[in-house]
């Protein structure tokens, strides 16, 4: 369902961010030994940022977590936390689309990162081949879905390190800590969680829309389709159709629905054909925002799909981390 992109969408070093915020303009919080105000998209890329700068800050967070971005509507409040912003780390425009004219309106002093862009992210694309023929919501090839990747995570840590470091000099060291300890959490989380997926791979299942396939890359799972053509909008009847057949022929025995979504069609299928419906969240809605909520927000997710791919005794997963 997934090709890989392979092409770097363009170079990034500690010395290209320097220059970037040189260019910019003024840092006057710097000079003061404070962070920056830094504001946040959605909730793992605040969890992310959150494992950099450790007890410096806790970044400010634009879409509450119970809310998709895909169908996010931007308060006067919200806009209110980016105008006043000095760093502002999203995923890109193909995710939270509606933050693209505010970005665009910030002042110049203002460091936007589009994470998305980072060099040597391991990209996906997404499955564009669309059976209801809606061209009204360009949600690009490129899969945004990042975070979804413990390998991507690792890469954007360095990423946000560099930014920070560049934007904030006298915390610099601390942000290399942090980075160097949040890479060491995240390598620790992959190594366990795939030892833990092991006998989880060989099972079908389906998803609610087409933002998991880093997911399935990354802990080899069988990942076979997507109920949602388009995330937050429900299927016609030929889709269903298709996922019908599916689920017979591939013997699909789990489907993955999300807590921003509406259960409503998981459900019907549920009822219809008998397939087993768990709920995952991949934003984390209920977590608290530590140095450890990444990790836990993919933990999260592994121990719902465990409960029906493969369903043990115990469901803990990884514990110290």
């Amino acid at each position: 369902m997934h090709k890989r992109l392979i092409a770097p969408l363009f170079t990034w070093t500690s010395s290209v961010m320097v220059c970037a915020v040189l260019i910019l303009g003024s840092i006057p919080y710097a000079a003061q030994g404070a962070p920056p105000d830094v504001i946040t998209s959605i909730k793992p890329v605040q969890a992310l940022v959150k494992m950099v700068t450790g007890n410096l800050a806790t970044p400010g967070l634009v879409m509450p977590a119970n809310t998709s971005p895909h169908l996010f509507t931007l308060k006067p409040s919200q806009a209110k936390l980016l105008e006043n912003a000095d760093v502002v780390f999203w995923i890109g425009p193909t995710l939270e689309t509606t933050l693209q004219g505010p970005l665009k309106n910030l002042s110049d002093e203002a460091v936007v990162i589009e994470l998305l862009k980072v060099a040597g992210l391991d990209l996906l694309e997404l499955n564009d081949k669309h059976d209801e023929g809606n061209d009204d919501h360009d949600h690009g090839n490129v899969d945004p879905h990042i975070w979804l990747s413990p390998s991507n995570a690792r890469i954007l840590i360095d990423a946000i390190a560099a930014t920070l470091s560049a934007v904030d000099p006298n915390n610099a060291p601390d942000y290399a800590h942090n980075a160097k300890k949040a890479k060491q959490r995240i390598s620790i989380s992959i190594r366990k969680t795939k030892a833990f997926t092991k006998e989880m791979r060989p099972t079908a299942y389906l998803v609610q829309h087409d933002g998991f396939g880093y997911l399935a890359r990354e802990f080899e799972f069988n990942l076979v389709g997507y109920i949602q053509t388009m995330p937050g909008r429900e299927p016609g009847a030929r889709h269903i159709s298709k996922l019908l057949d599916q689920i017979k022929t591939k013997q699909v025995e789990c489907l993955f629905h999300e807590s921003q979504f509406s259960p409503k069609l998981a459900k019907r299928l549920e009822d219809e054909v008998g397939i087993s419906v768990r709920e995952i969240d991949p934003m984390g809605i209920y977590l608290t925002m530590t140095e450890t909520t990444y990790v836990r927000i993919i933990q999260g997710i592994i121990v719902s799909m465990e409960s029906c791919l493969f369903p043990r005794q115990s469901g803990k997963l990884i514990k110290g981390q």
